[in-house]
């Protein structure tokens, strides 16, 4: 056994409490059984396979640049690699883990490179413990495998999955992530997230990720019971949203979603997609890492402003 002991004396916020407290009861109430912490090896070993190629990212503090490492989960198992991601966290350095399986020749991080779909996943930057609420009540999702605490308010929520092609799996994600308030940078089926047993050090004390284990077994597209075909560029909304907002027609938008709107905005009437990058890195400091982020809304606001322009020019063809 590697890895470094959860336990719930490490979480200093009180809403983290709270929040944490109330999964630990649904939970109970789920299964009759309560949640347990766990280890950084449990974490790995339980959601992944022995042999599954995975990438392992760090990234120093909040500064630009990445290492990154691709190798088995037995070897990442392996007491001499979590000693050294061990010693590097403790330098200042966080610590991602790929989630879902890399092809075995894979050298790079990326869609293409996707073998299997482990996982379906949403990080809860903002609104955390009230997103997170509303997941756990929200009939039309199975229940998660996981909840991370990532920092003061923060969830990365997980659901283990099978069956999943890695474009069903990103639609869907990208479609959770518009109804829960999640990131929707972080939806792409090559994302790293945090893993527990690690200090996250975006802030200036550092804070330790830690682990919820919940009742969730492995899930398949048909028991996420989500309209995931919807057209692109709308608002997508669940039916227990629509049911619960207190005022008809009052849309909440998170700012992943403004800075969706306002890079199409300003993309849209002809500014330099590289400074607009540039500004939208510098206004997303909140981000663990505000280049990816910002590189990564640009380019599919570039794509999705090219397909607009592909749809325009076939209907005048149309005409």
């Amino acid at each position: 056994m590697f890895g470094i002991l959860i336990s719930s004396g490490s979480l200093n916020n009180s809403d983290v409490h709270r929040v944490t407290g109330a999964l630990r009861k649904a939970a109970s109430q789920l299964q009759g059984r309560d949640m347990s912490t766990i280890t950084t090896c449990d974490y790995i070993e339980d959601n992944f396979d022995c042999q599954d190629r995975l990438a392992v990212v760090l990234k120093y503090r909040s500064q630009d640049g990445l290492v990154q490492r691709i190798s088995s989960v037995e070897k990442i198992a392996a007491p001499a690699f979590q000693a050294s991601l061990t010693y590097q966290n403790a330098r200042g350095w966080n610590i991602y883990l790929g989630m879902n399986a890399l092809r075995p020749d894979a050298l790079q991080r990326t869609k293409e490179n996707v073998a299997v779909v482990r996982h379906i996943y949403l990080d809860l930057d903002e609104n955390g413990p009230e997103s997170l609420a509303r997941i756990l009540k929200d009939p039309h999702l199975p229940v998660p495998a996981y909840v991370l605490n990532t920092s003061p308010g923060k969830h990365q929520v997980i659901w283990k999955a099978e069956n999943f092609p890695p474009e069903r799996a990103e639609k869907l994600q990208r479609t959770l992530a518009v109804i829960y308030s999640a990131d929707r940078a972080a939806t792409d089926c090559a994302r790293v997230m945090r893993i527990p047993g690690f200090d996250n050090w975006k802030y200036a004390t550092p804070y330790r990720v830690t682990a919820d284990k919940l009742p969730g077994g492995i899930c398949k597209p048909a028991d996420f019971r989500i309209n995931v075909d919807l057209l692109p560029g709308r608002e997508l909304r669940s039916r227990s949203i629509t049911q619960e907002a207190p005022h008809a027609g009052v849309q909440h938008f998170s700012q992943s979603e403004r800075d969706w709107a306002d890079t199409l905005r300003r993309l849209g009437r002809g500014e330099d997609p590289a400074a607009v990058r540039a500004a939208l890195e510098q206004k997303r400091q909140d981000k663990d890492d505000p280049n990816y982020y910002a590189d990564r809304t640009v380019t599919r606001a570039l794509a999705e402003l090219s397909r607009r322009r592909t749809n325009a020019a076939e209907r005048e063809l149309e005409l």
